[in-house]
């Protein structure tokens, strides 16, 4: 029950999301948008997902790899439940992966700079932070980096990440896609 609950908590998140990149009022209310009369589609959904990068994941071979490369291709499936209400949660996966056909590379680009940007600054800063008498300052600044990263980080990642999502282009592939796509 509480990985359900954690599912709609994290569709309602994304609602937040794309509602906030279109600059309409964000409220606390839309986290709880995912527990609507539509909650047990999106949390099936949400696992479905789950179990296919889980299945893919376990791959003898490049499980590993696999498994971050399908987490790109279903990274959709919170956006277009919350979105389009006349998708299945068996579609929503497929619509997922159709959509971030040509974007992994950007998406994994753009994580890799959101994970890596603080890591090297916090390096750098160390580094700063061993000149004498001057040092304490970089060491604050290093330490006012992380507070911000950690206040912030959430939820520059999640504007960036629903950033990818184009609500026109969903509506696009359902008009285009072939009937089973379409509940």
């Amino acid at each position: 029950l509480s990985i359900a609950v954690g599912y709609l908590f994290t569709c309602g998140l994304a609602k937040v999301y794309l509602d906030g990149l279109e600059e309409k009022e964000v409220n606390s209310k839309q986290l709880f948008a995912g527990f609507s009369k539509n909650a047990l589609r999106i949390a099936g959904a949400m696992a479905w997902r789950d179990l296919w990068i889980l299945i893919w994941g376990l791959n003898p071979i490049a499980g590993p790899v696999l498994a971050v490369i399908k987490s790109y291709s279903y990274r959709f499936v919170p956006y277009i439940v919350m979105t389009q209400p006349e998708v299945s949660a068996f579609d929503a996966l497929k619509l997922s992966m159709k959509m971030t056909e040509g974007k992994k590379k950007q998406m994994f680009l753009a994580d890799l700079v959101f994970l890596g940007a603080p890591l090297v600054a916090n390096m750098i800063l160390g580094l700063f932070s061993a000149i004498p008498l001057i040092g304490g300052l970089f060491g604050l600044a290093s330490l006012l980096l992380n507070i911000a990263v950690f206040l912030f980080g959430t939820i520059f990642s999640g504007l960036y990440q629903a950033s990818f999502f184009d609500k026109n282009e969903v509506a696009q592939y359902i008009q285009t896609a072939e009937p089973e796509i379409v509940a």
